[in-house]
C-alpha cells in the first residue's frame, strides 16, 4: 500500500530546517514574533530551533519555507540546494553499494 506524500518538505532535514527558521528568526529579532507570524507559540518555536528538539508539522514547515522564500530568497534557496545535495550525495553513496553488493 502506498503511503501519503506530503510534497518537498518530506525531504528537508532537521538542519535546514533550523537554519530556515534562524533565518526566519534573523529577519523579526523575536521568537514570539516569528511564532506570531507562523500562528504557533513560542515553545513550538523555541523547540524547533533545538537540533535534538521536535520539529514543524509539515502545514507549519510549508509555511517556514514560503516566508524564507519571501523575504530572503537567496539564502533560503542557499540552504535547500545545500540540503538537496547532502541527499544527493548519501543517494549514490547507497547505489556504490548496492552495486557492490550485486
Amino acid at each position: 500500500m502506498r503511503g501519503q506524500h506530503d510534497g518537498p518538505c518530506e525531504y528537508i532535514s532537521r538542519s535546514a530546517r533550523v537554519e530556515l527558521i534562524s533565518l526566519l528568526l534573523e529577519n523579526r529579532g523575536s521568537v514570539k514574533c516569528l511564532a506570531r507570524d507562523l500562528g504557533v507559540s513560542r515553545a513550538a518555536v523555541t523547540k524547533w530551533l533545538r537540533l535534538n528538539g521536535t520539529h514543524p508539522s509539515n502545514t507549519n514547515l510549508r509555511k517556514i519555507v514560503w516566508l524564507a522564500i519571501q523575504e530572503s530568497r537567496e539564502k533560503a534557496f542557499r540552504v535547500l540546494r545545500k540540503d538537496l545535495y547532502t541527499h544527493q550525495k548519501l543517494l549514490k553513496e547507497l547505489s556504490c553499494l548496492m552495486a557492490a553488493k550485486n
